[in-house]
């Protein structure tokens, strides 16, 4: 079994709910500006899309500071997530959220990625009001509101989440260390190397080989890793060492508060991970919307010899992480 939950009955089989086509519209349009952005570079960007980008309802991550400041002069009644949606970055936090929040008890909240190092007053500011909260729960039944932010391998988001919402149910997605980590990097390469790689500061900055060998020599000596672009401030590898952040987590939610995904059946059977995903919420059962995966890197490949050095290098990570979980996702590296 790939995806684990505490048993819950699946609630309201007969509410009559359905999910809303354009709160797909919604979810879609952030990375619609996005992919806009990143395609276009600086000097492509253009004024009235930097212009609507200001006065979106919902955002993908990093919303106009003036706008959450502006929140933070409202109302200061706001609801507490239920629920956090976490992973590390390109594991497919994203597309996972895109289902989580489609369901009609979940209120979005302001930005699907949340800075949990904000100010507890900036950090409530994103989640809906109490009156947005009944408003909902005249409508639909209920409401509920969380967030989905890629926080692994930190564990300071632990402590502080801990100490903020102790009653939050946590959702975590897990994907193959190996793929994980290319992924990881052919999304830098795009997002941020193609705009220095014709700078000469730049021209020594090695390819993904070199940078893994030295990550890997780095991590076994006990020195400092070289950091990723995106992400915590870890290396790439460091970011698919799930263990010892698990383990934390379990100390402080409990283990029946975290309901953990398996990413590859997450891209197989979207469906059903998110329905398995409500019951664990406890929300009413409702069918999700198939929905295309809207946040996926730039293709790319990697030799089977550099494969096979990660694979051995997770082998005894992956290990320790199964015999936490009671579960063996079967991650091998092998194609």
């Amino acid at each position: 079994m790939t995806v684990v939950a505490p048993e819950m009955p699946m609630n309201g089989a007969s509410s009559g709910l359905a999910v809303d086509p354009k709160r797909l519209d919604t979810l879609h349009r952030p990375y619609q500006d996005f992919r806009r952005q990143s395609d276009a570079g600086a000097a492509g960007r253009n004024l009235p899309l930097a212009v609507a980008h200001q006065f979106r309802r919902y955002y993908f991550f990093n919303p106009p500071k003036w706008r959450v400041w502006a929140r933070t002069l409202g109302s200061s009644q706001r609801m507490e997530p239920s629920f956090a949606s976490i992973g590390a970055v390109r594991s497919g936090t994203s597309f996972l959220s895109s289902y989580i929040l489609q369901h009609p008890h979940v209120l979005l909240p302001f930005s699907k990625e949340i800075s949990f190092t904000d100010t507890m007053r900036e950090l409530m500011a994103y989640f809906p009001t109490l009156a947005a909260q009944r408003a909902a729960e005249r409508r639909n039944g209920g409401a509920i509101t969380g967030y989905c932010t890629p926080v692994m391998p930190n564990p300071l988001w632990i402590f502080l989440a801990k100490s903020m919402f102790p009653n939050m149910r946590i959702i975590c997605v897990l994907r193959d260390p190996v793929e994980r980590t290319f992924s990881h990097w052919r999304w830098d390469q795009k997002r941020f190397m193609s705009r220095r790689s014709k700078d000469p500061h730049w021209k020594g900055f090695p390819d993904f080989e070199t940078l893994i060998e030295a990550e890997i020599a780095t991590i076994r000596g006990g020195g400092m890793e070289p950091h990723a672009f995106s992400g915590a401030r870890a290396g790439y590898l460091r970011h698919s060492i799930y263990a010892p952040f698990m383990r934390l987590l379990f100390e402080h939610f409990g283990r029946e508060s975290v309901f953990i995904v398996d990413a590859a059946e997450l891209f197989r059977d979207p469906q059903s991970t998110a329905k398995q995903i409500y019951a664990f919420l406890g929300l009413p059962a409702v069918e999700p919307l198939l929905i295309e995966e809207r946040n996926s890197g730039p293709s790319g490949e990697f030799s089977d010899g550099v494969r096979e050095k990660l694979a051995a290098f997770f082998r005894p990570y992956n290990e320790e992480l199964y015999a936490l979980l009671d579960m063996d996702f079967g991650w091998g590296g092998a194609k």
